[in-house]
């Protein structure tokens, strides 16, 4: 019983976590709306296309902090960050580039484990009982 509570609030503060680093990139982007474009924009990436990854950003981040959707959202993210290193972050000429480029794989590996293993018991999904909020079971 005590192990699967520590489990379940683990959970929980990882889902926190990983949505505070999306909410805060988000916020950033959202409020440098026009510093960040010319910078994006000087990667390659179209101007209609901004927007909505600031939608992905925020929105990922909201279904990992109520636990809706989650390993959707999850998914998807891994998807956000596959899309960020080829559009992005991917450049061998800008060592900091590489910095967020590791930084993202890292948090590829924090989506992946959410989309394995479910939001957890202190989630939205769980409260509605979804049939995808729980592990798989043990083999």
């Amino acid at each position: 019983m005590q192990n699967a509570m520590l489990q379940n609030l683990a959970m929980l503060g990882g889902r926190v976590m990983l949505a505070a680093m999306l909410f805060w990139s988000g916020y950033g982007h959202l409020f440098s709306f026009n510093s960040i474009h010319g910078y994006v924009a000087d990667w390659g990436v179209p101007d209609w296309f901004k927007p909505v990854l600031i939608a992905w950003e925020i929105g990922g981040g909201v279904c990992l902090l109520v636990g809706a959707y989650t390993r959707v959202a999850a998914i998807s993210l891994v998807v956000f960050i596959l899309l960020s290193f080829a559009l992005i972050h991917l450049h061998d000429d800008d060592f900091l580039q590489l910095i967020d480029f590791m930084k993202n794989i890292a948090l590829m590996g924090g989506f992946l484990y959410v989309f394995a293993c479910g939001a957890g018991a202190y989630s939205l999904d769980a409260k509605l009982k979804r049939k995808w909020s729980v592990a798989p079971a043990q083999a």
